[in-house]
């Protein structure tokens, strides 16, 4: 009988064959970046990495920004729609992702603060109102000096700050003369007045006040979650918290980033984000200090105010400190940038990068081939806490560099969270 011994040899090559025109017929990955009706892309680097991009909404700008070609932020302007549509936020960072400068501005289009850094700290904060310049000195990011002017030139008030000491100085002058030149405790104490507009601290017309204190031992923690914009507020408190209605709208609450240097850092670091980044964290509310606020002394305040209302405030300003919030908190922000114009390639990708994260803190991997295609674009995760050494975020890489983080966090003392504060007027006017 007849066999036909070829037959095998020229199913194999058949199925060969058939096999490498189907993986010819596969669709490759498409990772490019290109413009779309939202987006705008002005320039791309090499590796075809985003340059220059802009996001428009209504043909008007709502981020214009610049990526060094190792995936950092090199510039970007940030526009707000509400009351107008209006530039309210710029940054200028180096290529290793330290600040440079910062100005932000109000909706006619006027500065209000700007921000020059030094090694990566803030060196000198200048705040701007109808009411004067404040400026605000640091020293290896410390506080060291707030000078305030009055746009009149009528007076002066200057609070100087020696932690080893343990004091600051108020020293207020007007019209040359000296009306208030005093020490009190480095750090502001329930009491402590201060210049709402310009974040200027002053005089304390309390002396030593009597207080008390709320235990709450009250913490909260969250998964990582895909959130709009890196907007880290609901996981802390504004330092300074004044008494007004808080409303920040549908962008960046700037206000906060004067005197609250750990929001000012994240959001200067990331003022444009693609598509979502993860946010994940928790705090713990150790207790709150009160003002104990008794009428006698109340009433004699109110007397020494009606009597000279300009007086009284320019030494002790038209806020004062009514409670101090004490705790600590953390967060992680992991970041996607460059991420392809594709949907569908793009939503993978944030599909791996949340796994990513998920494995540097629950100890977990992704596999290599999951790590090929994070590695397509700019993924970074970092670390930020109430601790100074904390404050510009540390890269996590691993479930090491996470467990030693929480460990350090877990180890520290709790700091003042908040300071909030009430209007001196409406403790005089009410019953």
């Amino acid at each position: 009988m007849y066999k036909n011994y070829f037959l095998p040899l020229l199913l194999s090559a058949s199925i060969l064959l058939s096999s490498c025109e189907k993986d010819d017929n596969v669709p490759q990955t498409d990772y490019s970046i290109t413009s779309t009706s939202h987006f705008e892309l002005l320039d791309q680097h090499q590796n075809g990495w985003i340059k220059q991009g802009r996001y428009q909404l209504s043909e008007d700008p709502t981020e214009e920004f610049e990526y060094y070609e190792n995936g950092y932020i090199k510039s970007a302007r940030v526009y707000a729609s509400y009351p107008q549509h209006h530039l309210y936020m710029e940054v200028s960072r180096s290529e290793d992702n330290k600040p440079l400068w910062s100005k932000y501005y109000h909706p006619d289009g006027s500065l209000w603060l700007e921000t020059e850094y030094k090694n990566g700290l803030p060196s000198v904060k200048k705040v701007y109102s109808e009411e004067g310049t404040a400026i605000h000195t640091y020293i290896d990011g410390e506080l060291s000096l707030v000078e305030f002017t009055a746009a009149d030139d009528s007076s002066t008030a200057i609070t100087s700050y020696d932690k080893a000491a343990g004091k600051r100085r108020v020293t207020i002058t007007k019209n040359g003369e000296s009306i208030l030149d005093k020490n009190y405790p480095y750090q502001e104490q329930v009491g402590a007045g201060i210049y709402a507009n310009s974040h200027m601290p002053v005089a304390n017309p309390f002396g030593s006040s009597e207080t008390s204190y709320n235990k709450l031992n009250q913490s909260f923690s969250q998964s990582p979650t895909w959130e709009h914009d890196a907007d880290p507020i609901s996981f802390m408190f504004p330092y300074r918290l004044f008494d007004e209605i808080y409303n920040p709208g549908d962008y960046f609450a700037t206000k906060f980033a004067v005197s609250t240097e750990l929001y000012q850092s994240v959001i200067e670091q990331y003022p444009v984000t693609e598509r979502g980044v993860l946010m994940s964290g928790g705090k713990y509310e150790d207790g709150i200090e009160h003002f104990q606020d008794h009428y006698e002394v109340r009433d004699s305040l109110a007397k020494v105010y009606n009597e000279n209302p300009e007086l009284y405030q320019l030494k002790y300003g038209d806020e004062y400190i009514e409670k101090i919030g004490y705790g600590k908190l953390f967060f992680i922000i992991g970041a996607l940038r460059n991420l392809p114009t594709d949907a569908n390639v793009a939503d993978n990708i944030k599909s791996i990068a949340r796994k990513k994260m998920n494995a540097m803190m629950g100890g977990n991997s992704i596999t290599t081939e999951e790590q090929e295609q994070l590695d397509k674009v700019w993924f970074e995760v970092k670390f930020f806490s109430t601790l100074k050494s904390h404050r510009n975020g540390i890269v996590l890489n691993n479930n090491d560099n996470y467990n030693a983080l929480i460990e350090e966090f877990q180890n520290s003392e709790s700091s003042i969270l908040q300071l909030k504060y009430a209007a001196f007027e409406h403790m005089f006017t009410r019953n």
